[in-house]
């Protein structure tokens, strides 16, 4: 919840989620994937915790999402997402984990 993982991807969305409410799709599904398939928790707790937090909440694309990234319900193939891989995508520069992994930030 604080963002205290070892993949500053996550933790960065982490921290986000936390200081305004709001995480983008990308990061939703990155963090859900890192919950589910790394930590090997139950998703349905990362579901509870995002329902609590967001601000643009929609418990259809929270479930739906969680459930997709998680692997169960009508698509049961595995998907793990290759956090690193999405970060050098998504955030090529670093710039996103630079604003929210700063200390001096908040």
């Amino acid at each position: 919840m604080n963002g205290e993982t070892n993949e500053p991807f996550v933790n960065a969305n982490m921290i986000e989620l936390k200081e305004t409410g709001w995480m983008s799709n990308r990061g939703r599904q990155n963090v859900a994937s890192y919950f589910a398939k790394e930590l090997q928790l139950d998703w349905r707790i990362g579901a509870s915790y995002f329902e609590s937090m967001l601000i643009d909440y929609d418990v259809h694309s929270n479930y739906g999402n969680w459930k997709y990234v998680s692997g169960v319900g009508n698509d049961p193939r595995d998907r793990k997402f290759n956090i690193q891989l999405q970060a050098d995508r998504y955030d090529k520069n670093g710039n996103y984990q630079r604003t929210w992994l700063q200390t001096t930030l908040f």
